[in-house]
């Protein structure tokens, strides 16, 4: 192997391991702009680094992170991540049509990607005023992903638009039983009303969709394997990522409540928060204890998972309370990595609609 090639596939590594491990992933820009320079035009490392610049540029610089998306997709014009990325660069630039095309190139290529059928449906609906060609794409990522409290009020929203009302509060009212938020309740007076065109309040306007559409978007490395990989990660969108978290899905909850509560123990938080945080695991374990697709590992979750999951909870009281905690400070208390305390409290922040002093959990004190 010559001087160049091992560099390049060094950096990448570099790049790969720093991802994995980064509290900001953004802190890796310097080296993914350094990768791009280094490495020969359409070559893997190529096309992962500027894949990986897209995804990390697109909120605040939709512009670049389109060149850079472009430029995936001239060397692989079948890739659904490149596409989906593209679209949400178009989306955060108000190129909604433009974003819808590149939806539908990235289903072609992952059809059973429930994060993009959703993206694709909530910009048919509220920036197009499609809704009738909405609701099937909506109905699709719901089947597949109906414990996201934003997936459900999206297709609630559209089934109301079609006057598909008793349908729309059977939806909302599944997925405020799951966790309720203004935004919910919002949508439900709404739908009462009559889904009235005059007092339409969408769910959230086009440009954030983004939030769900590159969900684990660092986990798998970028390689030039074709089918294989598109295939795997149509499976694991069931299941929104393989591996640990497919594992995870038989969750014991004395398990995670002996784990939970070993980790309270050191963190500076008074009996009412931790109390609050075990009501808020018992609502997690619903969630992560989900059946596995089929053909998922099945047995007693492995014991960083566990802690993993009771780190997210734990931290979600520190976000919902206001507590002065950083997430590496959480971490360390279960002994997990920031990636992963940062990438379960994603997840259980969408799933249960997490607000800062929201009222389910927060201990309301006196500040």
């Amino acid at each position: 192997m010559d001087a160049h090639r091992q560099q390049t596939e060094e950096l990448r590594r570099q790049i790969e391991w720093t991802l994995a491990r980064a509290i900001d992933p953004s802190d890796v820009l310097p080296l993914l702009h350094r990768l791009v320079r280094l490495a020969d035009d359409g070559s893997d490392e190529s096309l992962f680094a500027n894949l990986h610049l897209a995804e990390l540029l697109v909120e605040k610089d939709p512009w670049r992170a389109a060149l850079c998306a472009r430029r995936v997709l001239a060397h692989r014009p079948d890739d659904d991540r490149g596409w989906a990325t593209l679209a949400l660069c178009q989306t955060m630039l108000g190129n909604y049509r433009f974003a819808v095309s590149a939806y539908h190139h990235a289903l072609t290529s992952s059809p059973k990607n429930p994060w993009y059928a959703h993206n694709l449906g909530h910009l048919l609906d509220v920036a197009l005023g499609r809704a009738r060609d909405a609701v099937g794409w909506l109905k699709r990522a719901y089947q597949s992903a109906g414990y996201s409290g934003e997936v459900a009020a999206s297709y609630a929203h559209a089934l109301g638009r079609v006057g598909r009302l008793g349908e729309a509060r059977k939806v909302l009212a599944r997925a405020m039983k799951r966790g309720s938020s203004r935004e919910h309740a919002a949508l439900l007076r709404w739908l009462e009303q009559g889904a009235p065109a005059d007092k339409d309040l969408p769910p959230h306007r086009p440009a954030p969709v983004h939030a769900i559409g590159v969900r684990g978007q660092y986990e798998a490395p970028y390689r030039r394997d074709g089918g294989r990989e598109r295939a795997r990660r149509d499976e694991d969108a069931n299941t929104e990522t393989s591996g640990e978290k497919r594992a995870l899905r038989a969750l014991p909850p004395t398990q995670l409540e002996g784990v939970l509560s070993r980790g309270l123990t050191s963190l500076p938080l008074d009996a009412k928060q931790r109390a609050r945080a075990r009501a808020l695991g018992r609502d997690a374990v619903a969630y992560f204890s989900r059946p596995a697709s089929p053909g998922a590992r099945t047995g007693t979750p492995t014991r960083p998972g566990v802690e993993s999951i009771a780190a997210a909870i734990a931290y979600a009281i520190v976000y919902v309370d206001h507590v002065p905690l950083t997430q590496a400070e959480v971490a360390a208390c279960f002994r997990v990595s920031v990636a992963s305390l940062r990438g379960r409290f994603g997840e259980l922040r969408a799933h249960l609609d997490l607000l800062p002093g929201d009222a389910r959990y927060a201990t309301l004190r006196r500040r």
